[in-house]
């Protein structure tokens, strides 16, 4: 298995992006200045920060800081922290004079000035006397009893008066920019290179607070800033933050963040090609010594320099880079080559979710071969994968493996008509096999190799059970943005439920396969309905954008309980079925409801059948 973190080892090639970015911090003539790493969740981001951050470790000039605002979230005001962040990392990092002393004393102090001059502010100059701790001591039944001793008429004649508190707030922010520079010089510092990674994952206020600090006091001479975060996320915190602006809210977040980043520097999704070379390579560094891991990632990197954009590292010329091809990575390269094409689509790309779908994959292989039970990986791989991207198909093999010891049923049928050749005997088909042909996904797999003809999969789904049982894990599976829909989707506002439906098309297989299982498992927590089912509504509409996962809907509603379903359901099914490759199936499903024991879904289905 694989350390899922953030690692200077580059295994894809991102020596381009890191150059790139020192390129501008070592032209002194563009700081101070502020570096955009741009890229979905999981694609390196992290990683191409941490290798920018090494080539200054053994330069003492140079200071570098790590700042992650989502691990401060909700505790303290987000531009205090990292403005306190980066004054302590000087303390820490140099030797002070007596001049130095003093001016980080004084910006300290203005930054508990600044802290609390919110709350003096919002509650009345009968606070102010407390103090920075005392203001911080406060609960909110203190604030409450000292609201009713605040003398309002003093305090709004402070307000008209020249040395307001607005006033004070503004000399603090220039009297900050001033003492931050003079702090840099008098420490010799030559540049400031702060790194602030994981903006994406906070909330509106967070994302916001952390970029106005960089631009209200900590961008001086000598000093950059990387950020890395996904781009649209950035851009909807910035929204959320100005709805009131009139006009097109895209623009206004794009708006606002090219005025805050100068430089971009965006991170595509891996080709094919390159998810092969990165995954191989993953898999070489299991199966040789360390020391000749990194002596192959070097030389497989410079032949890809060499070679160009169609170079691939895989079995056919892993010889030419690996002194001994073991077994285990022979094994193991084959494997990739059947699940690679699979994986480069469905999760777009993206190591971070490669890295932990192959993760996931190894550990349930050693917790078998640690009950003395034999795998063969690619059966488990072939199962994952539909685990993965078809998971309501996956639920339903695993119901049939129970009731015929392990094999499922007509699956050799399945695979001759997958490969357009008829079984001869007993070669009809069944509604639900032909609505798994009908899918083109469930289709492709079932040609692939290895064949389940014969396969006891019992073990397989053994350690599966996690899945099986329905704990939550789909929504752990999610990306930061898919997560972002999935709460757009469930809004109480139409307008935000629509805006999460269109943004559903632009979800990798992965993450909407995940939303899937979100929204079933939400339909299944309700024991009883009445009126309107929400959760089942986003269901229909979410499928219907995503026509690749209808396959999974008819199954999820062939096994609900009925009286999970409103009467609705029975006009949406036909909906979404009319003229389609499943309607067959859908008359299937509303004639088993039109003998229902829910009373009102059966009468409404017996009389769309006679429309039928």
């Amino acid at each position: 298995m694989w350390n899922d973190s953030e690692t200077n080892s580059d295994f894809i090639d991102y020596q381009h992006y890191v150059n790139a970015v020192l390129k501008i911090i070592n032209n002194d003539d563009l700081l101070p200045c502020s570096i955009g790493v741009f890229g979905d969740w999981g694609s390196g981001k992290s990683s191409l920060m941490k290798m920018v951050a090494e080539k200054y470790e053994s330069d003492k000039d140079v200071l570098v800081i790590k700042f992650n605002g989502w691990l401060f979230e909700g505790y303290e005001d987000t531009k205090t922290v990292l403005m306190g962040r980066i004054v302590d990392e000087i303390i820490r990092n140099r030797t002070f004079s007596e001049k130095a002393s003093k001016l980080a004393a004084k910006l300290l102090k203005k930054i508990d000035i600044i802290k609390i001059s919110g709350a003096v502010a919002k509650y009345g100059l009968g606070f102010a006397a407390m103090g920075p701790a005392g203001v911080a001591a406060l609960s909110i039944g203190d604030v409450m009893s000292k609201l009713k001793d605040v003398d309002y008429d003093a305090y709004i004649k402070q307000m008209q008066s020249k040395d307001d508190i607005d006033n004070t707030v503004r000399n603090n922010i220039q009297e900050f920019h001033q003492n931050f520079e003079e702090l840099i010089n008098e420490t010799n510092i030559k540049k400031i290179i702060v790194l602030i990674d994981d903006l994406d994952r906070c909330s509106t206020d967070t994302i916001i607070g952390t970029l106005e600090a960089i631009k209200l006091f900590l961008f001086t001479k000598q000093t950059a800033f990387i950020l890395g975060a996904d781009e649209r996320l950035i851009k909807y915190a910035v929204r959320r933050r100005f709805p009131e602006i009139p006009g097109d809210t895209t623009e206004v977040g794009r708006d606002y963040l090219e005025k805050l980043i100068q430089y971009p520097v965006r991170i595509p999704v891996l080709s094919h090609i390159e998810l092969t070379t990165y995954i191989n390579l993953l898999f070489t560094k299991l199966y040789v010594d360390i020391g000749e891991f990194d002596y192959i990632r070097e030389n497989v990197i410079k032949e890809k320099n060499i070679k160009g954009f169609d170079f691939i590292y895989n079995i056919s010329n892993a010889k030419d880079f690996v002194s001994t091809v073991s077994t285990d990575l022979e094994d193991a390269l084959i494997l990739s080559a059947q699940i690679t094409p699979v994986l480069s689509v469905g999760l777009n790309g993206n190591p971070r979710q490669c890295k932990r779908f192959l993760n996931t994959l190894l550990l349930r292989y050693e917790m078998a071969s640690s009950k003395n039970i034999a795998l063969n990986k690619r059966i488990l791989a072939k199962l994952m994968l539909l685990e993965y991207f078809k998971p309501e198909t996956f639920k339903q093999f695993y119901e049939n493996q129970l009731q015929n010891n392990g094999l499922i049923k007509d699956v050799e049928k399945l695979e001759s008509y997958s490969n357009d050749v008829a079984p001869g005997t007993d070669s009809k088909l069944t509604t639900d096999q032909e609505a798994y042909l009908q899918d083109g996904w469930i289709k492709n797999w079932l040609k692939s190799e290895p064949s389940l003809k014969e396969q006891n999969l019992q073990p397989y789904y053994y350690f599966s059970r996690d899945k099986i049982t329905g704990t939550s894990v789909h929504m752990q599976r999610m990306s930061p943005e898919a997560q972002e829909t999935y709460r757009k989707m469930l809004n109480d506002s139409d307008a935000i439920k629509a805006a999460g439906i269109k943004e559903c098309t632009d979800l990798n297989s992965g993450d909407a396969a995940a939303i899937l299982e979100s929204l079933i498992e939400k339909v299944s927590q309700n024991e009883n309905q009445s009126g309107e089912n929400i959760a089942l509504k986003v269901l229909f509409d979410f499928c219907k954008v995503r026509v690749e996962l209808q396959s999974q809907l008819y199954i999820f509603l062939d096994r609900v309980p009925e009286q999970l379903l409103t009467i609705s359901a029975v006009t949406w099914i036909i909906d979404i079925s009319r003229g389609g490759a499943f309607e067959e199936k859908a008359k299937e499903i509303i004639t088993k409801w039109s003998n229902s024991g829910n009373k009102n879904l059966a009468k409404i289905s017996k009389l769309k059948l006679k429309q039928l």
